[in-house]
Parts: C-alpha cells; structure tokens; sequence
C-alpha cells in the first residue's frame, strides 16, 4: 500500500520461496526484493545462530534465503530482507549485513559460504535485517490504518468506502494466485504471470470500489418481505447472516464466477418489462434455477448463500 501510495510500479508475490516478493519495475522488473518476516512472543533479542544453524543438515533461515542468489530470478538485482518483529541481537534497527562489525561479517560470511555455494562477501551487501515495530496483538489494525490512509490520500477524507470490503478483496486475489503451485514456476515470466498482483491490479480495484460505492441494501426491507411470504425465521436468519458476504463477491470485479451466476439469476425471469416479480418469488424461482444448473461450481449451491446473492441482484436489476 505504501508503495501504491508512492506511485511506484511493482508486482508483489506471496508464499513464493519467501513470505513475500517484490519485483519492479512492473512492465519488465530489473530488481527483486525476497523478504521473509520471522514472528516471535518473546521480548529476548534474535540470536545469529538460530539464523545460520542448520537443524538436522537442512538449509538454515538465512540459506534458504540466499537460495534465491542463483534462483529464476537471479538475472535480476537481487535483495534478501529478513524481517522480526523483535530486535536482532546484533541490531535493534535497519541494518545491511556489509555494515556490521567483522568479527559478525565474518560470521555471517563462514557459515553462509559453506552452505550456498557461490556466496561471497559481495553477497553481503544485498543481505538486509529489518526490525519491525509492529507488534503481533496489532497487526490487523495496522493493516486496517495503512489501508486507511491509502482511501484517505485517494479519495478524501470523506470518502465514505468500506475500506475492509476492499481488504477483503485484496486478500481474495492473493489467495487466488497461491493456490498455483511455487513449484511449477519455471521461470520469472511464469512467475510474474501466475503469481503476482501489480499496480495496475491494485489501482483497478480502488476504481471499482470507489465506483460501486452506494447505499447498501435496506435489510429490514429484505427480511420484512421474506417474512410476509411466510419463509420461516431459521431460513430468514441464515440468509441475512449471508448478505455481506453475497453482496461483497457481487461487486468484486475478479469473481467471475459470482457475475456468471448474477447472470443467470436475473435470466431467469423471461421479461423485466412488466411489474417484475416480489423479491420472494424471485429469491425462489432464481436460486432453483441455479442449483439444477451444470455450470455453477457446488461450491456457491448453498441455499442461504443463493438467497441472499439473489437478493442483491433483485435490487440491482431493478
């Protein structure tokens, strides 16, 4: 979000190797940015050998990190960042490795050139420590305020927009995009194909949220005419309990599965030219056209769920 906020052109992967990548510039990257972000409860400062030891012979904190020297993204600038919410112990700051004492460079140089073959003292300089002053009880509502203040800088102080719903959409595509397998990634265009979201994905979303920013439905309304056609109370409280979610994947702009199935919902009725049918009688007849069709993933055929996404598509049809 800072690096939106700074205009920056980037591609960001997750779960790739590392917690996090960052490739820039976007249109053809030249630099990559591997971070890995080690979380801990204790106070106690971070001991250089729980990053250099190597449990059982497999590669340490620090070497598997390295890896990505001679990687698919090793025709690029290349930089290790090791990020703690506690203090190293041999810093409680930002620091480059180049940087410390010798007697730590020499340490850090020792253990890593006998790991990762290749690795020399050059290496060092793209090796970085970061402390972060984050910690781990206010984490979401760091991530909230960070996004706040992206809405705020964009759109005003004003803007009225459901800031989580646009979280939620971001953390949606990320998902998306791990679920393809790291280990099919052969090379960095590969990777920055099926892996990555960039500014200009992330700048769309903004658009679209901005843009579908309206009232939202009135739910007294919905569940007073649910009522009145006799649904029962357990049936009308899971679809409400449902309605955020349902108007949430409506408007998100990269469910296509979720507008497939608005679609096929609001065909359901012949002719919206007459007085459309009462939001019962369409919330009944769109879902059974649904659940019998092929073409909708079990996944989303769950009655409560079609009822309330039914709903949405009744007061946007109209």
């Amino acid at each position: 979000m800072r690096k939106h906020l700074d205009g920056e052109s980037y591609l960001i992967a997750f779960e790739f190797h590392d917690d996090v990548l960052f490739l820039s510039p976007a249109g053809g990257p030249t630099q990559a940015q591997f971070t890995q972000v080690k979380t801990s409860k204790s106070a106690n400062p971070r001991k250089l050998t729980t990053l250099t030891s190597r449990p059982g012979g497999n590669a340490s904190i620090l070497g598997k990190m390295c890896d990505n020297f001679d990687g698919i993204c090793a025709k690029h600038d290349v930089k290790i960042v090791l990020v703690s919410n506690n203090a190293f112990e041999f810093t409680d700051c930002d620091v480059c490795a180049a940087d410390l004492d010798v007697k730590l460079r020499k340490r850090i140089l020792t253990k890593l050139s006998a790991e990762v073959e290749g690795f020399t003292e050059q290496h060092l300089d793209k090796l970085h420590f970061h402390v972060s002053d984050v910690s781990l009880s206010a984490m979401r509502s760091f991530l909230e305020g960070e996004a706040i203040e992206l809405f705020s800088t964009k759109f005003g102080e004003d803007h009225g927009l459901n800031v989580r719903t646009w979280i939620r959409l971001l953390q949606s595509e990320i998902s998306r995009k791990n679920n393809y397998p790291s280990n099919q990634i052969s090379d960095a265009a590969e990777l920055m194909d099926k892996k990555c979201i960039d500014h200009k994905f992330v700048e769309s979303t903004l658009i679209h949220v901005h843009g579908k920013a309206r009232q939202g439905l009135d739910v007294t309304t919905v569940l007073h005419a649910l009522a009145k056609a006799n649904w029962n109370e357990i049936d009308i409280i899971r679809l409400q309990k449902r309605l955020a979610e349902a108007s949430a994947d409506f408007f998100d702009p990269l469910n296509l599965e979720v507008q497939n199935i608005a679609k096929t919902m609001a065909s359901s009725v012949d002719d919206w030219s007459d007085a459309p049918p009462g939001l019962a009688a369409f919330v009944d007849q769109s879902v059974d056209v649904v659940m019998q069709s092929d073409e909708v993933g079990n996944f989303y055929k769950k009655a409560d769920y079609l009822g309330a996404l039914s709903c949405v598509v009744y007061y946007e049809k109209i």
